[in-house]
């Protein structure tokens, strides 16, 4: 197929999915894949790659761990060697690690690693796939950011922080490739339905001591609020938010999924900051004033000069 049949609205389209062993990543690439398109399904794990492609023939296993330079170049070898040097149409940054807890108590290995993910490695597959999309002057890249992108809620502030530069670098980019045709997609989710929470809230208990001085203002404890994930949004309808983000003739630049998280959004980024705090400290779970005094403690002395 030339590039002049693959520019058509409904021709196949060679994009890739990052993180696609489970959750969104998964379904988008099978949603894709389903769909017509040559769909190469990324992520560090090589079985569930592997049934996947399985169950859907039109996706090509890659294994790729966006942290890793040198995995990150064999992949775009591969793809290049797949579309016989036409490169992708499509890339959709799916793949994504989420942090919990205070900003004090966070290890900083933990912080470190979640932006390896979710900023420079998203940041580095792009890079490596963009260049034949900006020679074309065709392509698009679609990055999967959280409306946790918008705001920051205590107690995953650092992954916000992640999220935030995702949103900083995409406007950026949105704006430096639209010259050469290339459109830059953001997406930001809600809350999803996927093992993601309970996986971040279990490693809380490698945190040690550092937790100590919030238990009492967290009662709670420290994991997701149970009232998001209650209204968390099923992976199939973001897969279908992705696919449409991917494939649309003239997309958003942002594609905001679900109208409580449009709402939510907007109310929490456009009240005074003093209204919004309480609002977030109170999803959070969060006390407002600060614990007081244990019973039998010293009292505090204040003598005149």
């Amino acid at each position: 197929m030339t590039d002049n049949e693959r520019s058509k609205p409904n021709a196949p389209r060679f994009i890739m999915v990052t993180g696609a062993s489970s959750g969104i990543g998964r379904a988008a690439a099978a949603r894709l894949a389903d769909a017509g398109h040559v769909v190469f399904g990324a992520a560090r794990g090589g079985n569930a790659l592997d049934v996947l492609a399985a169950e859907h023939p039109q996706v090509r296993p890659i294994v790729l761990d966006v942290t890793d330079g040198a995995s990150i170049d064999d992949a775009r070898q591969q793809v290049g060697t797949w579309t016989a040097g036409h490169g992708l149409d499509v890339l959709v940054n799916v793949a994504g690690t989420l942090v919990l807890g205070p900003v004090e108590a966070v290890p900083t290995e933990r912080i470190r690693a979640q932006f390896e993910v979710n900023v420079f490695g998203s940041l580095a597959v792009t890079r490596a796939f963009l260049p034949p999309m900006r020679e074309r002057g065709a392509g698009r890249i679609v990055n999967v950011s959280s409306i946790m992108g918008r705001f920051a809620l205590p107690g995953s502030g650092l992954y916000s922080a992640s999220k935030f530069a995702m949103e900083a670098y995409s406007d950026a980019l949105r704006m430096e490739l639209a010259p050469f045709g290339v459109r830059v997609v953001l997406v930001e989710p809600g809350v999803i339905d996927t093992p993601l929470y309970e996986v971040a809230a279990s490693s809380l208990s490698g945190y040690g001591d550092a937790l100590e001085p919030y238990r009492a203002l967290w009662t709670a404890g420290f994991g997701f609020p149970e009232r998001l994930l209650k209204a968390a949004a099923a992976v199939d309808s973001i897969a279908a938010t992705l696919a449409k983000a991917a494939l649309e003739r003239k997309p958003r630049a942002r594609y905001r999924p679900g109208l409580q998280n449009r709402m939510n959004t907007r109310l929490l980024t456009t009240l005074p900051t003093r209204s919004a705090d309480r609002i977030k400290s109170r999803i959070s779970g969060v006390m407002s004033a600060a614990p007081q005094p244990r019973l039998g403690a010293d009292p505090v002395r204040v003598t005149e000069p």
